[in-house]
């Protein structure tokens, strides 16, 4: 998680997350996108099966938290423990530095 750190206080820019095609190269959807990010908004991304909750807050990232999603209620996520998250890290902590470098300036 340290290395998305770096991500935090970074401008988000909203027009490449936009391109589907940006964004199914590295395997990510999202249901809703806001179409700005002058106040506060929570984007959620799905990453195969852990959802990407990224917080923006006029216009720069704030935070970004991975969970799952609850089985017994699909509206509810709960927190991943240390080895799912170093699992999930271990395959696609990579790309989505690489994501997070595109959508950040």
């Amino acid at each position: 998680m340290e290395k998305f750190k770096k991500f935090i206080g970074k401008k988000i820019n909203a027009s490449i997350l936009k391109d589907e095609k940006f964004l199914k190269n590295f395997s990510i959807k999202y249901e809703n996108l806001p179409d700005s990010f002058d106040e506060f908004e929570e984007i959620e991304f799905k990453v195969d099966e852990i959802v990407m909750a990224v917080a923006v807050l006029e216009g720069k990232i704030k935070r970004i938290m991975f969970t799952k999603f609850d089985t017994a209620d699909p509206n509810c996520c709960l927190p991943l423990d240390k080895i799912e998250l170093e699992e999930f890290l271990k395959r696609r902590e990579e790309n989505l530095i690489k994501f997070f470098e595109n959508i950040t300036s």
